[in-house]
C-alpha cells in the first residue's frame, strides 16, 4: 500500500509540473487530469479503509488524557525515560494504542484510549508514583525514640534526629482499607532499588499476595552482606518515602531475593506496585491537567459532527448549484475533490481527528467555495462588458488570483499560530484549517480552471447563465461610516461592562484551573434547583450550563470537586438519569499558562496578519484591515460576555479563525480598490472606495452566506461541545461582513491623504456598465 501511494504521489509531482509548464490549452488539459486523478488516487489510497487509517481523538472514542510535568529540570534522557517507564506501566492495565508524547522540554501528554471509572485513578497512581525503592534498618528501640518524639511535639529530639527520621507505615486492615502508623528508621540507605532487576506479584501460603523483587549480581551480594550483618533487625522496605513493610530478618538472604508482604493487599495492588518498581522514574511526575470523555458522549460526538457537516455540506451544494448553474456544479465538483484531498492528507500525516477537528472540516466546507465565488464573480463583469466566454473565463481567472492568494495567505497565518502555540483540540482544529486552505487552493485553481478548460473545448459558447440578486448597487457606504462606528462603540462597551462585572467568573475552567464535567440526562431538571443543591453541599466558585439543542449540562467546579458534584446531583435528583461523560481536570498552573499562550496567541495571529498586509498593500489598508480584524474579534468576544458564555481555549480558537475570516474579506475589498486605484478609475478616492464596495458586495454576501450556512449547521446540530466556539463563529462572521462595509473603509479613505482629489484617469468599468448588460449575464 505505501508504495502504491509513493508511486501516486510521484505521479501527481510529475503532471503538476507538467501542468504548470503546459505551453498550450490541449496539454495543460491534459496534465491537469492526469494531476487531479493522481492526487485523488494518492489520498484514495491513503484513507482507505476510512475506519482504520484517519485515528479519532478522545473526544470521539472516549478515554482519558494526562498532562504531566517531569520534576528538577529533567534532561532529554530522563525525558526519554519517564516515556519508557509509563507506557511498561501502563501497559499492566491492559490497555492498548496508549498515545506518550513530548510537550515541550519538561512535559508529556497520556493518551488512554477506552479508559473509564476506576481504571481512571488506578491509571492515574501508575503514573504519577515515582518508585524510590530503598532499604533501611529500624532501630532496636523504636519504641522509646516514637516516646520521645511525641513528648517532643512530634519532632525527634536533637540525640536522634542526626541518625534516624520518621517516615508513615502504610499497611492494608482487613477490609483492605489503608491503616497508617509511624515508623522509625535510620537515615542512612543501606541499599537502594536501582538494582531490582524483575518485581512480580505471587501467592503466599496463607492465600494473600505479595511482593517479589529480584536483585542484579550487584544487588545480590550487597543483599547478602546487608542481611547477613543484621540478622534479628528489622528491615524497612521504603517506596517513595513510605514504609511498606519491615520485616524481622531470621536468617541472612543470600539468593539475592527480597519478599514486600504489606498483608492485606489485593492482586491488582501488588501487580501495581510490582509494574512501578521494576520501572522507576528517575525524576518525580507531577499531573497538571487530566481530561476524560466517556464513550457514549464521544459517540454522540461523532452522530453531531456527521449530522453538521452532512446538512452543512447539503446547504452549500444546493445553493451553489441553484445559484451558479453549471458554474456552480464545477464548484460543486472542486468541492468533492477538497474533500478527498482534506482527508487524504489527515490519513497520511497521522493526524488524529477530533471533533474541533471536523468543526474544521465543516468551516472547511464554507469557505472551501470562496474562491469559485471570486471567480465566478469576476468572469461575471467581464461577461457584463461584452467579452466571449473564453476571454471572460481566462480574465476572471486571472483578476481574481490575487484576491484568492492574499485571502488564503491572511487565513493560514492565525491558523499556523494556533498551531503551534495551541494543544490538543486548538491543534487539531488548526492543522485541519491549514491543510483545508491548501487543498481548497489546488481545487479552485486547478480543478474549476481545468473543468473549464474542458467547456470550452467543446463550445465556444458555454452555459455560463447566472442568477443575480442585487443588480446594480450603488450604496453610499461611507456615508453611514459614523453610524456604523456608533454601534459598533455601543457593543463594546457593553462587552466591556459584561467583563468587567464578572470577572475571573468570565473565566472557563481551561485559564483558572478547576474540574469541568459534562453530563447527559434523560429528564430535565432546573438550572436553578441543581445550583441550590450544590451551594447547600458547600459549592462556591460554581458554573452550570445547559447545552442547547442537546441533553446535557456542563459544569464547573473548583479543583478536585466534580465528581462530588455529579454524585450529589445524581442522589438529589435520581429521576433525572444523570451520566457523567467528559471530566476535565486543569491545575492552577495550566490554566495561567493556557491565559498566556492564548494571549499570545491572539496577537501573533494579529501582528503576522498584519505584517503580510503591510507588505502587499498600502500602509493605509493594511491597518484599516487590522483595525476591523481587532474589532470582529473584540464584538464576538463582547457579544459572548454579554450572553453569560465562559472564556475557553475553543473560544480562542473561534476568535483567532474570525480573525482569519475577518481579514480573508477586508483583502477582496481592498484588492478591488488598488485595482481601481491602479487603474485610475474615474473619481475621488471616496467614489472609488464605494465603487470597489459595491462591485464586491454579492461576493462578501455569497460567501458570508456559505460560512453563515455552515456554521449555523455547527450551532444547530454539532452538539454541546462545540455549540459556544459555533456560536462565536456565526456571531464573528456576522461582524466580518459588516465591518467590512460600514468600518474599515471608513478608516482607509480618512487614512487616504487628500481624499476628495479625482482619480485622473476615466474608465469605462463603471457599476452601472457592469450591472447594466444583463444578457451578457444571463439573468
Amino acid at each position: 500500500m505505501y508504495f502504491s501511494i509513493f508511486l501516486a504521489s510521484l505521479g501527481f509531482v510529475g503532471f503538476f509540473i507538467w501542468y504548470l509548464a503546459a505551453e498550450n490549452a490541449a496539454t495543460r488539459r491534459i496534465a491537469g487530469v492526469g494531476a487531479i486523478v493522481a492526487s485523488l488516487l494518492t489520498c484514495g489510497l491513503a484513507i482507505y479503509p476510512l475506519n482504520q487509517t484517519i485515528k479519532l481523538g478522545l473526544d470521539l472514542q472516549g478515554g482519558t488524557e494526562f498532562l504531566l510535568e517531569v520534576q528538577g529540570n529533567p534532561t532529554s534522557q530522563a525525558l526519554d525515560q519517564a516515556i519508557s517507564v509509563i507506557r511498561k506501566r501502563l501497559d499492566v492495565l491492559g490497555t492498548k494504542e496508549i498515545t506518550i508524547q513530548p510537550e515541550g522540554k519538561s512535559r508529556l501528554k497520556i493518551q488512554i484510549p477506552g479508559l473509564k471509572g476506576a481504571e481512571i485513578g488506578q491509571a492515574r497512581n501508575q503514573i504519577s508514583q515515582v518508585a524510590k525503592l530503598d532499604f533501611r534498618l529500624v532501630p532496636t528501640n523504636e519504641k522509646e525514640i516514637l516516646q520521645a518524639a511525641e513528648m517532643n511535639g512530634g519532632k525527634l529530639p536533637y540525640e536522634y534526629a542526626s541518625d534516624y527520621i520518621i517516615l508513615p507505615h502504610v499497611e492494608k486492615n482487613a477490609k483492605g482499607q489503608d491503616v497508617i502508623t509511624q515508623s522509625v528508621v535510620g537515615r542512612k540507605v543501606e541499599m537502594s532499588g536501582k538494582h531490582v532487576v524483575r518485581a512480580y506479584r505471587t501467592i503466599e501460603q496463607m492465600g494473600d499476595s505479595v511482593v517479589n523483587l529480584d536483585f542484579d549480581d550487584e544487588g545480590r551480594q550487597q543483599f547478602a552482606q546487608l542481611t547477613t550483618n543484621n540478622v534479628g533487625k528489622q528491615l524497612a522496605i521504603v517506596l517513595d518515602n513510605e514504609v511498606r513493610s519491615a520485616p524481622v530478618l531470621r536468617v541472612a538472604i543470600t539468593d539475592g531475593r527480597a519478599v514486600i508482604s504489606g498483608g492485606n493487599m489485593s492482586a491488582l495492588e501488588c501487580e501495581e506496585l510490582a509494574s512501578v518498581l521494576q520501572n522507576p522514574l528517575e525524576n518525580p511526575i507531577q499531573i497538571l491537567d487530566e481530561r476524560s470523555v466517556d464513550a457514549s458522549l464521544g459517540a454522540d460526538s461523532i452522530r453531531s459532527g456527521r449530522n453538521a457537516g452532512a446538512i452543512a455540506l447539503l446547504l452549500v451544494v444546493s445553493f451553489m448549484v441553484i445559484y451558479y448553474r453549471i458554474s456552480g456544479m464545477i464548484a460543486v465538483l472542486a468541492l468533492a475533490v477538497n474533500l478527498v484531498l482534506l482527508l487524504g492528507l489527515l490519513a497520511q500525516f497521522h493526524f488524529t481527528l477530533t471533533l474541533p477537528g471536523i468543526a474544521g472540516i465543516v468551516l472547511t466546507i464554507g469557505m472551501a467555495v470562496d474562491a469559485n465565488v471570486l471567480i465566478y464573480e469576476r468572469i461575471r463583469d467581464e461577461l457584463a462588458l461584452g467579452k466571449p466566454a473564453r476571454s471572460a473565463i481566462d480574465t476572471g481567472f486571472e483578476r481574481a488570483f490575487s484576491a484568492i492568494f492574499d485571502s488564503n495567505v491572511t487565513t493560514l497565518i492565525p491558523a499556523i499560530v494556533l498551531a503551534y502555540f495551541g494543544t490538543g483540540p486548538l491543534r487539531g482544529f488548526a492543522v485541519t484549517l491549514v491543510l483545508g486552505i491548501i487543498a481548497n487552493l489546488f481545487s479552485a485553481l486547478v480543478v474549476s480552471r481545468n473543468a473549464f478548460d474542458w467547456i470550452l473545448a467543446a463550445t465556444d459558447k458555454p452555459n455560463l447563465r447566472m442568477m443575480q440578486f442585487i443588480k446594480s448597487p450603488r450604496f453610499d457606504f461611507l456615508k453611514y461610516r459614523g453610524m456604523g462606528l456608533m454601534l459598533s462603540v455601543v457593543l463594546l462597551v457593553a462587552g466591556t461592562l459584561a467583563v468587567y462585572t464578572r470577572g475571573d467568573s468570565l473565566l472557563g475552567v481551561d485559564f483558572k484551573g478547576g474540574d469541568a464535567v459534562t453530563l447527559t440526562y434523560q429528564q430535565k431538571v432546573d438550572v436553578g434547583q441543581m445550583r441550590e443543591a450544590l451551594l447547600k453541599n458547600g459549592f462556591k466558585d460554581l458554573t452550570l450550563q445547559p447545552a442547547t439543542g442537546s441533553n446535557a449540562l456542563l459544569i464547573q467546579t473548583e479543583q478536585e470537586q466534580g465528581e462530588r458534584a455529579v454524585k450529589i446531583l445524581q442522589q438529589t435528583f435520581p429521576q433525572a438519569g444523570f451520566v457523567a461523560g467528559s471530566d476535565d481536570r486543569v491545575g492552577a498552573q495550566v490554566g495561567g499558562e493556557m491565559k498566556q499562550k492564548a494571549i499570545t496567541a491572539l496577537l501573533a495571529g494579529l501582528f503576522g496578519i498584519l505584517v503580510y498586509a503591510a507588505i502587499r498593500f498600502e500602509w493605509s489598508y493594511a491597518v484599516a484591515a487590522a483595525i476591523g480584524q481587532l474589532h470582529d474579534v473584540l464584538i464576538a468576544l463582547s457579544i459572548m460576555a454579554v450572553m453569560g458564555r465562559e472564556l475557553t481555549l475553543p473560544l480562542v480558537g473561534a476568535f483567532l479563525t474570525i480573525a482569519g475570516y475577518s481579514i480573508n474579506d477586508k483583502i477582496v475589498v481592498f484588492d478591488r480598490i488598488r485595482e481601481g486605484v491602479r487603474n485610475r478609475e474615474k473619481g475621488s478616492f471616496y467614489e472609488a472606495i464605494n465603487r470597489s464596495l459595491n462591485l464586491t458586495l454579492a461576493r462578501t454576501i455569497l460567501t458570508g452566506s456559505t460560512c453563515l450556512l455552515a456554521t449555523l449547521a455547527l450551532i444547530i446540530f454539532g452538539g454541546p461541545v462545540i455549540h459556544d466556539f459555533s456560536l462565536a463563529m456565526f456571531i464573528g462572521i456576522m461582524s466580518g461582513i459588516y465591518s467590512s462595509h460600514f468600518i474599515s473603509p471608513g478608516i482607509a479613505w480618512w487614512l487616504g491623504g487628500d481624499n476628495k482629489k479625482n482619480l485622473t484617469k476615466p474608465v469605462s468599468a463603471t457599476v452601472t456598465k457592469v450591472t447594466s448588460d444583463k444578457a451578457a449575464v444571463g439573468v
